[in-house]
Order: structure tokens, then C-alpha cells, then sequence
């Protein structure tokens, strides 16, 4: 039976996956040969700010351009990148308004109806906002149906298809500009093999792989590629609630769930009550869960491991001078996320959630 909570996982991961980990973005803007000179206009909603900010991934809020709202709620931004990149509108309030694709076309950005706003204008641009309502429309039809019903899984099986279809087509019609990369990057790469990202990169024009966030990607894809199933496990030091150990001394010999969480991510938290079942079912018989926090504030993940009594191995995610970090070395592109580690320190799944992670551990280790 489908649940509501396994779509609410589905549409995070599928859609809203850069903006949760904006901690754990991995690619940063470097310098090419063709610069985009950007333009845009816009109108805020009243007094909604005073002063907007054009931020390109990776980059400070006022390295690229900032422009004082005047007092009609107008603004004009104008910079330039070295090339071809993903972008953001935010205002001085910390809200990130609007994402944008840069391309040398006069952009404007606009309040929508419901609220929120949308940068449009440049051909680029639109079709990406074409794409995404697309999607958006298909995931909400996933979230709207009756997952009691006799039929809900069947409906659901439709709807993911053409949500897939739909971000397919878009990219295979996009192999030449942004729109095409940006879409790969943030939504058809997650949950593809290393072979597939490779194959898919492939087909992009040669001014599309030339772009830092495609050849960082390339970069990434190796190291991905160490982290899958039937390899075995990154070794690294972890700075554990009781000390430093290296992850081969707590995988030793038995079978551990090797999870990627933090406090403040909410299909996270979601996941404790099934770690819990399965730590409480399991553990007499070896199995171990080593939970590595993403958070950035020791304090907050102390008090809350602490609260909720979770007695397995708890680490964060700080690595010393010199040391990549857990998000480097096991290539995630979001959490949650999760290794199934066997006593001989191979890796045999991977992003084991809900009922699915509960039927693998009884594979393994019985009912």
C-alpha cells in the first residue's frame, strides 16, 4: 500500500533537493570563455523589501549585483557572469524570491497570483519555467490522490512515469543551453547510476560539458561511482558524541546502517521513527546504525540526540584541517541518505527508507 509520506519523501527528493542541502552545494562558479551580461527588472510586492540581491550559486550575496527597491517597489539588477549559470533573486530579509537561469535577454521578475514570483522574459528562461509547471502540475496530481484506494498504486506508477517523461524530454530538447544542464544537475541526476550520468553528460553540446558546474560534475561522478552498491565502504574518521573512530572500526565485522541526517531536515526526522523499530528489532544481533549529522551546530545535534534517546553511534560531520568531508566522500546530493554496510564492509544498498529499509534488514539478518 502507498503512503502519503513515501510521495512527501518522492517530492522533496524530486524537486526541492536544491534548496535543502544549499549547506552541501558542490559546485562553485569558475571562469570560461563566454561571459553573460544580465539584465533584469522586477516589482516587489509592497514593501516586501529594501534592497535586492543577484546571487549565483556558490557566490556571496553581494559579490555579482544588489539594487536598492525603490519606493513604487521597483528595481533594476544588472551584472554579468563568466558564463551560463544558475542564479538566484533574494531580498535583504534572507528570502530567496525566485531562481533564474542567466542568459544576455532583458528578464523581469514578476509576483505570481498565488504569491512567490517568477523571472521571466529571456527564451532560456522560459522554457525552464515552462518545464517546471509541468512538473509541478504532475506532482501535485501525485500528492492529491487517494492512496487508500484499490487503484492509487497504479495512478501513481502513471503519474511518476510521466513526471520522468516530461524531465527527460525537456533535457533531451535543452542539450544545448542551461535550461537543459540545470534540470540534469538538480533532478534527473538523483538517483541515477554513475554509468548513467556519464551517458547522459555525454549527449550535452561541447559549450554545455565545458561549463565548471559540468566539469565539477564530471569530478563528482568518480567519486559517486566509489559509493555504490556492491563497493566497498569510504573509509573515514568520524568525530563521534564519544571520540574520533575511523568507520571501518564501527562497521567491523557486523551489519550497519551508515545514515546521513541532520536535525534540521524534516524527511530526516520522519526516518527516526522506523531507525528506532529496526534498532530496537536488531541490535541484539549486531546491527548497528552510525548516524553522521549534517548540522552545523554541535550544541543543537548534542541536546537533540540527547532528547530523543538515540543510543546507536552518533557522529557530525566536522572533519579536521586537510580532511574531505563525509558529503565529499560518499558523494551525496541530499539527505536523507543512507548505506547498508555487510560485516565484510561491502556496501549492498543504498537509500533504504520506511517498510524498505525494515524488509532488507529481515533479509538479512531474520525476521
Amino acid at each position: 500500500m502507498l503512503t502519503k509520506s513515501f510521495f512527501t519523501i518522492f517530492v522533496i527528493y524530486h524537486i526541492c533537493m536544491r534548496y535543502i542541502l544549499n549547506i552541501l552545494v558542490i559546485f562553485t562558479l569558475l571562469s570560461c570563455s563566454k561571459s553573460v551580461k544580465i539584465d533584469i527588472e522586477g516589482r516587489l510586492t509592497d514593501n516586501a523589501a529594501s534592497m535586492v540581491y543577484l546571487v549565483v550559486d556558490g557566490m556571496k550575496p553581494d559579490t555579482l549585483a544588489s539594487a536598492a527597491v525603490t519606493r513604487d517597489n521597483t528595481f533594476r539588477l544588472k551584472g554579468e557572469v563568466a558564463e551560463p549559470t544558475t542564479a538566484f533573486i533574494c531580498d535583504d530579509n534572507g528570502n530567496t524570491l525566485s531562481i533564474l537561469l542567466t542568459e544576455s535577454a532583458k528578464l523581469r521578475l514578476r509576483p505570481l497570483p498565488e504569491g512567490g514570483y517568477i523571472t521571466e522574459g529571456g527564451p532560456i528562461n522560459d522554457k525552464y519555467n515552462l518545464a517546471t509547471n509541468r512538473l509541478s502540475d504532475v506532482a501535485r496530481q501525485i500528492m492529491e490522490l487517494n492512496y487508500e484506494s484499490e487503484t492509487a498504486e497504479e495512478e501513481y506508477e502513471s503519474l511518476i512515469a510521466r513526471y520522468h517523461d516530461i524531465l527527460s524530454t525537456t533535457i533531451t530538447d535543452n542539450l544545448d543551453n542551461i535550461a537543459g544542464v540545470e534540470l540534469f544537475l538538480a533532478q534527473e541526476s538523483r538517483g541515477m547510476t554513475a554509468e548513467d550520468m556519464r551517458v547522459r553528460m555525454a549527449q550535452f553540446s561541447p559549450e554545455m560539458q565545458g561549463l565548471s558546474i559540468m566539469k565539477q560534475f564530471a569530478d563528482y561522478i568518480e567519486q559517486y561511482a566509489r559509493t555504490e552498491v556492491g563497493q566497498p565502504i569510504v573509509d573515514m574518521e568520524i568525530n563521534t558524541i564519544t571520540g574520533r573512530k575511523p568507520l571501518s572500526e564501527i562497521c567491523k565485522g557486523r551489519w550497519v546502517l551508515l545514515d546521513f541526517w541532520a536535525t534540521w531536515c524534516e524527511p530526516c526526522l520522519r526516518e527516526i521513527p522506523t531507525l528506532l523499530q529496526a534498532y530496537e528489532k536488531y541490535a541484539i544481533r549486531g546491527f548497528e546504525i552510525c548516524a553522521v549529522s549534517l548540522d552545523m551546530d554541535p550544541e543543537r545535534w548534542r541536546t537533540f540526540v540527547a532528547e530523543n534517546n538515540l543510543l546507536w553511534t552518533n557522529a557530525i560531520d566536522s572533519p579536521n584541517d586537510g580532511e574531505s568531508s563525509a558529503v565529499e566522500l560518499y558523494g551525496l546530493q541530499t539527505i536523507p541518505a543512507n548505506f547498508l554496510i555487510s560485516p565484510q564492509g561491502t556496501i549492498v544498498a543504498k537509500n533504504l527508507y520506511g517498510e524498505d529499509l525494515l524488509h532488507e534488514l529481515a533479509h538479512h539478518l531474520g525476521e
